[in-house]
């Protein structure tokens, strides 16, 4: 799930309902940001300073806290040590909006201020080839999740806006499951090929077309037949359950893995059933996202907006940080999908830029070994969302332009929106 309820890895971190699954790490990091920014706001940028160090030994590499740290350096005239957060921020790969008019207006003609000036500038220029695959519509849907039947060739997308799924068949788009069948916002698309279902993670939420106060909250997994759109199985949560399914990944046996950013839980519905099992609530969750099944089922591996990316094992449920390398970040996934080997590919869209990963895990999934941009600053990118692999490319959602929306679900003007396309990339 993408705007509603992530945690802003570059940013300041809004969520709702998540803080009570943050590790106490976590939750004292944003209390330091809180305490540092109300510094700042005051002029005390000493505290400001001393809150953001702490909070940088909590999150290490974090680069909203990195940057923030930078500006309150400079702002106490220290000039070497805020070049080198500014250093390290640009060397993740990431740009910014410098106020060189104000807070670093004393480093202007430094050398190293200059380097990072081109490095950001350097970031900000295209990166790979995407190329557009296919068109969706308007992009009023807000079309946020992707599944293709490599089978077939139809696109299904799911519109968040409109309560829908859209096939595209050889170049047309129709519905294939109409507002009238009961979804709420449609997120995570997926196709289970040996028993021909489309899956389809829907939660209520303040983006959803017509949705009442009182249903926002309520999600499910919806199983649809994959030739004919009838809805075949169902798995509910109600309101009260305040949920906000997201994306999901299944098993060779029909199991479906779905993650609740809202609710900081992974859930599980084994085959045949009709009711979602808790399958991890780990505290370190904050805003659990893409997930993708590997090493024949036996590991999940989960995108958390907020915090990097883990490993669960799936016999044991045990939880295991992967690490970033030095000079990367892993923060603000929001697709996650294995490839083949070791290989897992993401879309980034809590960072500027937003990025198309390629990211090569070690053989036994404990260790990082490359992070490798694939796309990036794309002249048709505006908010990517979610993707699928298909033979040798990665297809994703290229302009969303959940931009547009407000977290009431209002858009600020009438202005006409883009066509929604679908970009390729090849990743081998």
């Amino acid at each position: 799930m993408h705007a509603i309820l992530r945690a802003l890895a570059f940013g300041a971190i809004a969520l709702a309902g998540t803080a009570s699954a943050a590790t106490p790490a976590f939750l004292k990091a944003q209390a330091l940001r809180a305490e540092a920014e109300a510094a700042m706001e005051r002029g005390d940028y000493g505290a400001a300073e001393t809150a953001l160090t702490a909070a940088l030994e909590l999150r290490p590499g974090h680069p909203g806290i990195t940057l923030a740290l930078a500006a309150a350096e400079a702002e106490n005239g220290e000039s070497d040590a805020a070049l080198t957060h500014l250093e390290q921020f640009a060397g993740m790969g990431l740009a910014a909006v410098l106020d060189t008019g104000g807070t670093f207006a004393a480093l202007l003609g430094e050398p190293r201020f200059i380097g990072v000036q081109t490095t950001m500038a350097r970031n900000l220029a295209p990166v790979g080839s995407p190329q557009i695959a296919y068109q969706l519509g308007n992009g009023r849907a807000l079309f946020e999740g992707l599944a293709i039947d490599a089978a077939s060739g139809r696109v299904f997308a799911g519109s968040v806006t409109e309560r829908r799924i859209v096939v595209v068949n050889q170049g047309t788009v129709s519905d294939f499951v109409p507002p009238s069948a009961g979804l709420w916002s449609v997120f995570g698309l997926a196709i289970d090929a040996p028993r021909g279902l489309l899956w389809a993670a829907s939660a209520a939420v303040p983006q959803t077309g017509g949705v009442k106060p009182d249903e926002i909250g309520a999600a499910g997994l919806f199983a649809f037949d994959l030739a004919t759109g009838e809805l075949k199985r169902k798995a509910v949560l109600p309101a009260a359950a305040k949920a906000a399914l997201g994306d999901l990944a299944i098993a060779a046996d029909g199991t479906v893995y779905v993650s609740d950013s809202a609710g900081a839980v992974i859930y599980r519905l084994p085959p045949g059933a009709d009711t979602l099992e808790t399958f991890s609530n780990e505290e370190r969750f904050v805003s659990p996202q893409g997930l993708t099944l590997v090493a024949n089922d036996t590991i999940l591996v989960v995108a958390d907006y907020a915090m990097g990316l883990y490993t669960i094992d799936v016999a044991t449920k045990k939880m295991t940080a992967l690490a970033p390398l030095s000079g990367t970040t892993l923060l603000g996934i929001d697709e996650l999908t294995g490839g083949e080997g070791n290989l897992l590919l993401a879309t980034q869209n809590g960072v500027n830029p937003q990025r198309v990963l390629r990211i090569a895990v070690g053989e036994d999934w404990s260790r990082i070994r490359q992070v490798a941009v694939l796309a990036a600053n794309a002249p048709f990118h505006r908010e990517i969302t979610l993707g699928q692999i298909v033979g040798g490319d990665f297809y994703y959602i290229a302009n969303s332009q959940w931009d547009r929306f407000g977290e009431d679900g209002a858009t600020p003007d009438d202005a006409p929106f883009e066509e929604t396309v679908v970009a390729k990339v090849p990743f081998k």
